[in-house]
């Protein structure tokens, strides 16, 4: 929920800076995620009258606009032309700033034409993402004013995290509700009084309920002689700061009071709609019907509809359609303010996978009693931005259901919390947020449950309301009596080590969510995903069997965002169905994947390169290493979406455990990566079982080493990894370390063939070593490579 602080201060008038009331709002449990000022780039816009509009001498498409600003002239090249002389404008010119554009503006010419700045759209000024024509501005605006003072846009935003059964706290009235219990500043609900017509509304339009298990009450307001403008310039930044997108006087009239109350509403054209009412039925099996977002939408006969004599108008609760849409041809509105049920709500909007603002709202618990109120304040500013005329009264079908009472104990509170609550303490703490207690037989208390509070369902919730009231920090704090195990259970221990050890090879840890597209899945192969039911998003309506999009996602937003390069590492769940069709039908493990891209380096002695495969085979040393994982290789290529000369399956005890290597150019284009892309990913199980039940211990060496470099020509096919195995293998005891120091392709190398150049280290624990020695052993290592590899020594 996005508050707008100075819409916040007209409910509530609290003297607290964004940064101190979002401290405060978090204590409450209301937790501040950001806290965004979205007009900080606004600098220097003021208000100009237009004196003339004239063609470009050179352009069919462009005109030239001259503007006075406080008495100065200036010329504007401009690329729309609806406002007319006499018009006022947001003028920014040389120097000045708007949020749409990064750098400052100046003069420049277009087309021959020269050009001081520019006249802004509702876009350009961050007020709507209107960008078809110049902002004309209210004819009582003062010339030469700045944009940014006249209507309030040097506003903070804070955007709030709210819990799932705080419902009420999807609105203004509700964080100020919440301000004032806190800071004892008296709060103010919105004016809704509204001046009404002599014709009665039920006249003029009808309301049926045919379910009132799924739409207990439904309450109307018929608005007549409609004109439909453009909302004013503060509301218009109000919503969009909030996240709503301004269209209309009517609709912004709805969303304007669904944000401030809490209640969703939406307006109908009265005059398109069949037999000039409503119905509220269940949606016929296999109905259809497109939605505001032009999308044909098939419903289920579990879904609500909102109908006219002829078909379905609208999805109760989540979405209305484009057949009864107000538009600006519309004169005469009937506006539905309902109270659904919010599980029938949840699963439509789960079944259809549409989420909206209004769908978050009911399916939480909208407030019952509210649609009165919200429909009237809905009505009254759909008048004062518009015109028309609301007529008399209300259509109502059905009734709020009774408040739930429950009873108190200050003792049981006392008990929980663990410091002394009495009942006037209770009594307090629950009215400073409108919650009325009052004193009952037995020393309990009798509480009435406010219908905005659809979470206060126990005894224990009102407790939590006391302390919450009172502050989390009376709470007392102590150690657990009983002694208990220490320790770390072994998945959360490997988990530990893993990350331990890639942030010690440099890589920052990511964090996603385990759903994914069918981009994802054909990237990294589709075979045994598992799609779920209801997905939160429409896009992404499978379970990943990868960590490696979302990583290459993430690397993706870092270079959109001027980062030279970056190194992630994720280590989380992927899910497959099981390839037998056994219980249970899918199977989950835990994997660890990395992904990197840049340079290798910053600064002055940093490598001129690029992160590369021998990058990220080297994080997998570090990786297998803190395991003690010492029998590993690299075998053949994985194949897409890896490069074919660039990448390995990662063998660990002959078996696979996982896949290294750069990606294939286009896969990485897919995701907007151009350089070279180097990943891995493992199945963290294959690294806790291969890891050695017992640590061996090493003494530091105390002889000297005898050092044999050896180069051997084998097939070009042969991995250097079978080479090193082999020469491990036959060197026995006395062989202590073998690298891998040259690979060389190409003349005088026969074709088919290459050179692989190892340097050996022999050394004995008891004793130096002899030249006879060394030289014995590595004859014994010649002959058995080149018998078993067909391998010839170049050199050695």
């Amino acid at each position: 929920m996005k508050i707008v602080l100075s819409w916040l201060r007209e409910l509530c008038s609290v003297d607290l800076s964004a940064e101190a009331l979002g401290e405060l709002l978090s204590a409450k449990g209301m937790h501040t995620e950001s806290i965004e000022r979205p007009w900080e780039g606004l600098e220097g816009v003021v208000i100009a009258r237009v004196l003339e509009v004239a063609d470009h001498p050179d352009s069919d498409r462009l005109c030239l606009v001259r503007v006075d600003v406080a008495g100065t002239e200036r010329h504007v090249v401009a690329g729309v032309r609806n406002m007319r002389p006499g018009d006022l404008v947001a003028y920014a010119g040389p120097g000045s700033r708007v949020p749409a554009l990064a750098e400052p503006l100046g003069v420049r010419t277009l087309r021959g034409e020269r050009s001081e700045g520019m006249i802004c759209s509702a876009r350009e000024l961050a007020l709507s993402g209107d960008h078809s024509g110049i902002l004309v501005l209210p004819v009582d605006a003062a010339v030469g004013a700045d944009v940014k003072t006249t209507f309030g846009l040097d506003d903070a935003v804070l955007d709030l995290e709210i819990e799932a059964n705080r419902p009420d706290e999807l609105s203004m009235i509700g964080v100020a509700r919440e301000v004032s219990a806190a800071t004892g500043v008296p709060w103010t609900k919105p004016e809704a009084g509204v001046a009404e017509g002599s014709e009665p509304a039920e006249a003029a339009a009808s309301v049926s309920v045919l379910d009132p298990d799924r739409c207990p009450r439904f309450v109307a307001r018929v608005v007549v002689d409609v004109t439909t403008r453009p909302s004013p310039i503060r509301v218009q930044a109000r919503l969009t700061a909030a996240g709503m997108r301004p269209v209309s006087s009517v609709v912004d009239a709805t969303n304007y009071a669904m944000l401030e109350l809490g209640q969703p509403m939406h307006p109908y054209d009265l005059a398109r709609l069949a037999g000039r009412g409503v119905i509220v039925r269940r949606a016929v099996q296999g109905e259809r019907l497109v939605t505001l977002d032009d999308v044909e939408r098939t419903l289920s006969a579990e879904d609500l509809v909102i109908a006219d004599a002829d078909r379905a108008v609208g999805i109760a609760g989540v979405m209305g359609s484009a057949a009864s849409e107000v538009s600006a041809s519309t004169r005469e509105v009937l506006l539905e303010s309902a109270f659904f049920a919010p599980r029938f709500v949840m699963r439509t909007s789960r079944h259809l996978l549409l989420q909206t603002e209004a769908s978050t709202r009911f399916s939480r618990g909208a407030d019952p009693e509210l649609p009165g109120t919200a429909a009237s304040r809905a009505a009254r500013l759909m008048v004062e931005w518009g015109s028309g005329t609301v007529l008399r009264g209300e259509i109502e079908v059905g009734a709020a259901p009774a408040r739930r009472r429950l009873a108190l104990r200050p003792a049981r509170a006392s008990l929980l919390l663990g410091y002394p609550v009495g009942e006037r303490d209770a009594v307090e703490a629950l009215g400073s947020l409108e919650i009325p207690a009052e004193p009952s037989a037995g020393g309990e208390l009798s509480v009435d449950v406010p219908s905005h509070r659809p979470d206060l369902e126990l005894e224990a919730d009102l407790i939590e309301e006391i302390v919450r009231a009172q502050g989390y920090e009376r709470m007392p704090s102590s150690l657990p009596s009983t002694r208990r195990a220490g320790g770390m259970v072994a998945a959360f221990a490997d988990r530990a080590r893993i990350r331990e050890a890639l942030v010690r090879a440099g890589l920052r840890e990511a964090l996603s969510l385990s759903f994914a597209s069918l981009a994802d899945l054909e990237l990294m192969g589709a075979a045994g995903a598992v799609r779920v039911a209801n997905p939160p998003a429409a896009d992404e309506p499978f379970l990943r069997t990868s960590l490696i999009p979302n990583l290459l996602k993430a690397l993706a937003r870092n270079l959109a965002r001027g980062r030279g390069g970056a190194a992630l590492f994720e280590v989380g769940h992927v899910f497959r169905l099981h390839p037998t069709g056994g219980e249970p039908p899918a199977e989950e493990r835990e994997a660890v994947a990395g992904a990197m891209t840049g340079p290798a380096g910053e600064g002055l002695h940093a490598p001129d390169r690029d992160l590369d495969f021998l990058d990220v085979k080297g994080v997998i040393e570090s990786l297998l290493a803190s395991f003690g994982v010492a029998s590993w290789g690299l075998g053949d290529p994985p194949g897409p979406p890896f490069h074919p000369g660039r990448s390995a399956v990662v063998m660990i005890a002959t078996r696979p455990a996982g896949v290294v290597g750069e990606l294939h150019p286009r896969a990485a284009g897919a995701f907007g990566l151009p350089g070279r892309v180097a990943v891995f990913e493992f199945d963290a199980s294959a690294l806790a079982a291969a890891r050695p039940a017992i640590a061996t211990y090493r003494e530091i060496p105390r002889f000297p080493p005898v050092r044999r470099d050896l180069a051997f020509v084998v097939p070009a096919p042969t991995p250097a990894g079978e080479v090193r195995d082999a020469i491990l293998q036959q060197g026995g005891e006395l062989l202590d370390t073998v690298l891998l120091f040259d690979a060389f392709e190409g003349e005088p190398i026969p074709a088919g063939r290459k050179n692989l150049a190892f340097s050996l280290e022999l050394r004995s624990p008891e004793r130096t070593l002899t030249d006879a020695e060394a030289d014995a052993t590595v004859r014994s290592i010649v002959e058995h490579v080149e018998r078993t590899l067909g391998a010839e020594l170049r050199s050695g």
